[in-house]
Order: structure tokens, then C-alpha cells, then sequence
């Protein structure tokens, strides 16, 4: 691979120092128009013939580009099935079941359980400030109307 490559730098320096490769820009060779000419009246004439007509002998058969079907009885699976596919124990949350039952374990929820009860208290609060507000503001709107 090295000696592919140097051989390849090797030609490249060669062709530069010998002038294989000048260092002015190429131009085109100028283009014979009568060709040109020639060519753009080919073009005119097949242009200008009309069309050959369809062969609409055969029948033409086209291959559907989309398929779809309706199912009468599509598959609805029951409740107890869905329930089962639901709240059925993976194998890996059966050995942890099995590993804190055994080893005494660590109840999350009594951890939780406080927080739990605390969020439940400030939804509760925010509620009855915001039903105070909106009285306050109908009692407002009562008492301007009686003026």
C-alpha cells in the first residue's frame, strides 16, 4: 500500500517538474457549429413527428399500489385478560418479592406516605384560599350593584 502510494507521489512530482501539467488554466477546443447545427435540426425534425399510438390490444393490468381490509371481529381481549397482562409479576419482580420477604426488606411507603400527605394538605389549602378569593370577589360585585 506504502509503495502504491509513493509511487504515486513519485509520478505526480515527475509530471509537475517536466511540465506534463501546466500551470496555466485549460481552455475548451473550439466547437464546429455546423455539428451543433445538425444535431439541433435532428432534434426539430423527431420533434415535430407526432407520437407513435399506444398498442391498446392487450389488456393493461396495473398492480395496486395500497391494500386494505376491514376486520368484522377485530380481537378486544377481556378484562380478566387485560388485568392479567397488566398486574402480572415480571420473573425479576417475583426474586425481589421473594428477596424482601426474606431479608426483612425496606417499606418505601413510609417514607413516601408523609410526602404524600403533606402535597394532599396544600392542594386542600390552595382550593379553599382560591373558593375564599371568588367569594370575596362575588360579595364585591354584590355590594357594587346595590349602590
Amino acid at each position: 500500500m506504502t509503495r502504491i502510494r509513493s509511487a504515486a507521489i513519485s509520478a505526480l512530482l515527475c509530471g509537475a517538474l517536466a511540465g506534463v501539467y501546466p500551470a496555466a488554466p485549460l481552455q475548451a477546443a473550439p466547437q464546429d457549429q455546423s455539428a451543433d447545427a445538425s444535431s439541433l435540426a435532428r432534434l426539430k425534425q423527431r420533434l415535430d413527428k407526432p407520437a407513435a399510438p399506444l398498442n391498446a390490444s392487450g389488456k393493461l393490468e396495473l398492480r395496486p399500489t395500497f391494500r386494505s381490509s376491514v376486520e368484522k371481529n377485530p380481537f378486544v381481549p377481556t378484562l380478566e385478560e387485560h388485568l392479567r397482562k397488566t398486574f402480572e409479576l415480571t420473573d425479576f419482580q417475583r426474586k425481589y418479592a421473594a428477596y424482601t420477604a426474606a431479608n426483612g426488606g425496606f417499606d418505601l411507603s413510609l417514607l413516601f406516605r408523609p410526602i404524600d400527605k403533606a402535597l394532599e394538605e396544600r392542594r386542600i389549602r390552595n382550593i379553599r384560599a382560591q373558593i375564599r378569593r371568588e367569594l370575596a370577589d362575588i360579595d364585591a360585585a354584590r355590594a357594587a350593584q346595590n349602590r
